[in-house]
This record gives C-alpha cells, structure tokens and sequence, in this order.
C-alpha cells in the first residue's frame, strides 16, 4: 500500500511540473529576412526559447537562436534570420519550446 501511495505521489509531482508545449507559429519570406512568428493565444504569459531557421536558394541553411521571449496574451513575438540580396531565402521553420509563467 505504501509503494502505491509513493508511486501515486511521484506520479502527480513529475506530471505537474512537464508544462512546456508547442505555440502556433507562423512563418515569413522575403528575399533578404525570414521570420518565424511565436504567438500567445493563452490566458497566461508566456516565456519561450528556441531557433528560428532560413534556407536560402543555394540550399544553405542559416539560424538565429533566441532564449526567454515574454509573450504577453494575445501578443507575438519575432525572429529574424538575415541572409544577403545575392542569395535570398525560399523556406523558413523553427523548434520553439515555449511554458507558461506569472
């Protein structure tokens, strides 16, 4: 009985503190700058880090790492990854890990 109650009350503590998630993301292309788009569609404020990828037309794949961006709710935050006018940018992604804060 005492290994169940133990069990129980790890179980409860570990999935309690595993709150980070994926936010809805967007994503811009122009010839020179992409930017990926981290929107807060939640209650709550939001802190998120993470890297902002752009491929450019030759296939080279440049980044931008970006750590702790408050999102407010209903609010957006954005990050640029910056290439030159000769070779300009065709895709943009990012793996973003966001988690709620107060």
């Amino acid at each position: 009985m005492k290994k169940l109650i133990i069990a129980t009350a790890l179980f409860v503590v570990t999935m309690s503190q595993a709150f980070a998630f994926y936010p809805r993301l967007s994503f811009f292309v122009n010839r020179e700058v992409a930017t990926s788009r981290v929107w807060n569609t939640g209650h709550r404020p939001m802190i998120c880090s993470g890297y902002a990828f752009g491929q450019t037309f030759n296939g080279v794949v440049l980044n931008s790492w970006f750590n702790s961006l408050y999102i407010m709710p209903g609010m957006h935050a954005d990050a640029y990854v910056y290439s030159n006018f000769y070779d300009p940018f065709v895709r943009a992604w990012a793996q973003v890990d966001c988690q709620y804060t107060w």
